[in-house]
């Protein structure tokens, strides 16, 4: 990159000229010298085509738009900064030109970058960040971070176990691995993983190849190419520099090692723990669901809210909770075995790990269901729980209504449903028995009992399978 700075001699303007135009190259990490050219004659002037000192070119090319013809000649210059006159070009005029020739020659590999002045650390792990010129972001960030990136020197984060990859001196500002286009090699534990991006070595390859050869010829392949002219580094690489230092470490690993390590192949990745998170945390969520008709009235009644008949209405989530939970119990079994003792399919052919038994998944979901299903007892530990409610006087005779309720197994679950049955008009009436599962219900003469069970269906969430309908004329106990 050429950088010129034109003046004459005795400028006032020709000190702040090259604090502009210093602090500009150390924002962009831009090394390098500037030549100073001093115009002194008439005849220089017209030589270097000089508009007034002090003048900054980039490449040959001014940093201020040239919108005035000019004649060359000995004299100070000015500049239109929004709207006003000032003796030095605009601060963004500098950096632009800058960053525009910088851009211009992102293709060598390995631009020299200036060292700043303080170290900065990441503001997650505290490592020590190595600089990177804003190119590198501005060719590697998804394109709807661009505009957010700054003309000044960032820092990378080469810690593997740190999920940032670019932040700034300050911390203000940082950019974490989804934030890129690519692959940070150095920060990734299974896949592939690219070391060199400008012409596609992978640590994988070179561990495939010196299994096969013993050998490795990818630093002398990539010497050769930067020697050509033809790497990237700079807007390929997210570490900004020459990969030749990771493409060693890599190539002395495998010569350290007594046994050529097997190459690492993406389907021995291991899986990703989402899958069994959800399987625990569906098991809790069904354990809970499938007792609410037990403890979710006894909650709301001890913070004193009337509960009535809530639990009969939600007492029907019961068995199907259960039937998921046995289902997924007995489905992460099976995979298990399958797994394990089955034929391997192609992709855990080339896996040497075992299979691992899924504990706490099985573990949590057996907890579960048997939470659940001794949650009656626990809440009511009798070992002969039955609820009655009466009509005084009992009238002689009526229908006697025996209905299989298996939604209904302990007081928790009904509530004041057998009262609320029993003071229906025309019920004598009513006796749950939770042991058998059964709801014994006595009525009147002349009762709609078919009306009247539908409209408890609809409005009390009572319903069940009947077992047996009868006349009886003489009362006696309930069967």
């Amino acid at each position: 990159m050429r950088i010129e700075l034109l003046a004459f001699e005795g400028c006032p303007n020709l000190e702040p000229a090259r604090e502009l135009l210093q602090a500009g190259m150390a924002s962009l990490g831009i090394t390098g010298e500037v030549r100073e050219i001093l115009v002194e004659t008439p005849e220089a002037a017209r030589q270097w085509n000089f508009p007034g000192s002090p003048t900054l070119r980039v490449n040959g090319e001014d940093v201020a738009p040239l919108t005035e013809v000019f004649e060359p000649a000995l004299g100070c210059r000015t500049y239109v900064v929004q709207g006003r006159r000032q003796g030095l070009p605009d601060a963004a005029w500098v950096l632009e030109a800058l960053r525009k020739a910088q851009d211009n020659e992102s293709h060598a590999c390995c631009t020299p970058l200036a060292k700043p002045k303080t170290a900065a650390s990441c503001p997650v792990c505290g490592v020590e960040g190595k600089p990177v010129k804003p190119v590198t972001l501005r060719a590697l960030l998804q394109p709807y971070l661009l505009a957010e990136v700054r003309d000044e020197v960032y820092r990378f984060c080469a810690n593997p176990d740190c999920a940032l990859v670019y932040f700034r001196a300050d911390g203000s500002q940082t950019f974490v691995r989804a934030d890129l286009t690519v692959r940070v090699g150095v920060k990734e534990r299974s896949g592939s993983r690219p070391l060199c991006y400008c012409f596609g070595h992978s640590a994988e390859g070179i561990r495939v190849e010196w299994a096969q050869t013993g050998k490795s010829t990818v630093i002398d392949a990539i010497k050769a190419e930067v020697k050509a002219g033809t790497c990237r580094c700079e807007i390929t690489n997210p570490g900004g520099g020459c990969c030749l230092g990771d493409i060693t470490k890599e190539v002395k690993a495998l010569t350290m090692s007594p046994v050529a390590p097997a190459p690492a192949l993406d389907c021995c990745a291991p899986s990703k723990p989402k899958a069994g998170h959800r399987t625990v945390l569906s098991a809790v969520m069904l354990g809970v669901a499938a007792s609410a008709c037990c403890w979710l009235p006894l909650a709301l009644a001890g913070l004193g809210m009337a509960t009535g008949t809530l639990g009969a209405k939600i007492a029907w989530i019961r068995p199907w909770a259960l039937g998921v939970l046995a289902f997924l119990l007995a489905g992460v079994l099976a995979w298990w075995a399958l797994k394990r003792y089955g034929s391997p399919s192609k992709k855990d052919a080339c896996c040497t790990e075992p299979i691992r038994f899924p504990t706490l998944p099985v573990v949590i979901l057996g907890l579960s269901f048997m939470g659940a299903a001794a949650a009656p007892r626990l809440l009511h530990p009798g070992r002969s729980i039955t609820m009655t409610a009466t009509v005084t006087p009992t009238p002689v005779g009526g229908t006697l209504l025996v209905i299989s309720t298996p939604q209904f197994d302990c007081p928790s679950c009904v509530g004041t449903l057998p009262q609320t049955l029993a003071a229906t008009p025309g019920v004598a009436s009513v006796q749950m028995d939770f042991d058998k599962r059964e709801t014994h219900i006595m009525f009147q003469p002349g009762s709609a009992v078919d009306l009247t069970l539908a409209r408890w269906k609809k409005e009390l969430g009572f319903k069940g399978k009947e077992v047996k309908r009868e006349a009886v004329s003489v009362p006696g106990p309930l069967r």
